[in-house]
């Protein structure tokens, strides 16, 4: 092995050891950004993927596995452009899960569990939840994936952490304000797309007998810090101080970008938008789509100073 592969695959702290097909693909993204010539990939490559209601692994090709990932985490009647945005963010995403070596049951190479990796659904999983169009949308989906094939999303020579959710409510997070990492191409943008999504405005309402059994006596809520973007980074909740994130899940709101207002039966919430908030907003990629922007468009608008290589497979 020569030092410049050694190098690198010693940077991208592997470890684990999956398909020579994925060490080429990683190596080709790797080497034709310095330079130097690359081979087409002739074989796609594949993957193990941990299905995690079964317990059980399959193996498939690495495009095959984009297909259910994207059937999995976008809505299927999304614009063709929106799903080829979802299909290019799924594959970097995926890419970027194995250089890093990520460990999954049963040495897996990636996870159906969307909590570690991403979401998965074959065909006969997508067709029980879709009875009815099953059919024209997986051909969407495939063909999607298929037009953007091998194609992932870099910044400084390097695969993204393509992040993504559902809703961002008007202005993505950054991944500073969301994890406490500043990434360069994670950050706030303002996104005036999504005002198609269900989860963009929702109100609720906190029973003082559900917060009590959270947070302990009392019928107080204070907000305490937020984010230059509007979400809750601390509040207090009667006795108990929580973290924005804390706040979210412990209550099962859509989004830490909310305001609340005590009220005789409870904490009144207004939510803006659905999930972390952070990369890519699916709807609004779906308004950018429906207004006629492509998916470099989407892509470039959602991680701003990245750009778009395509593996030869």
């Amino acid at each position: 092995m020569n030092i410049m592969v050694s190098t690198y695959l010693f940077n991208m702290k592997k470890i684990i050891i999956f398909s020579s097909a994925i060490v080429f693909a990683a190596l080709a993204v790797f080497f034709a950004l310095r330079g130097c010539s690359t081979q087409s990939i002739h074989e796609l490559p594949m993957v193990t993927v941990y299905r995690s209601q079964s317990g059980q692994v399959e193996q498939m090709d690495l495009e095959e596995y984009i297909i259910g990932t994207v059937a999995a985490e976008m809505p299927a009647s999304f614009e063709s452009e929106a799903l080829k945005a979802q299909a290019i963010c799924a594959r970097t995403y995926a890419l970027r899960k194995l250089t890093e070596g990520k460990s999954y049951p049963h040495q897996a190479d990636l996870s159906d569990n969307i909590n570690t990796c991403q979401g998965y659904l074959s065909y006969e999983e997508f067709a029980g939840r879709h009875p009815h169009q099953s059919e024209q949308w997986w051909l969407n989906i495939q063909q999607a994936v298929e037009e953007t094939r091998g194609q992932v999303i870099l910044h400084d020579n390097q695969l993204i952490d393509a992040l993504y959710h559902s809703t961002c409510g008007g202005q993505t997070a950054s991944a500073l304000e969301v994890f406490g990492q500043n990434i360069d191409y994670l950050q706030s943008v303002q996104c005036g797309y999504c005002q198609i999504s269900k989860r963009y405005k929702t109100e609720q309402v906190l029973d003082w007998q559900d917060v009590v059994a959270v947070s302990g006596e009392g019928e107080c809520v204070e907000v305490m810090a937020t984010s230059s973007t509007g979400r809750i980074e601390q509040v207090k909740v009667n006795q108990k101080v929580m973290k924005g994130s804390e706040f979210r899940q412990a209550f099962g709101l859509p989004s830490t970008r909310c305001t609340v207002r005590m009220e005789n039966q409870g904490i009144n919430v207004i939510s803006y938008g659905y999930g972390h908030g952070v990369g890519l907003c699916q709807y609004g990629a779906q308004g950018m789509a429906l207004q006629g922007k492509n998916y470099q468009q989407i892509l470039a608008h959602y991680y701003p100073g990245t750009r778009i290589y395509k593996i030869p497979y």
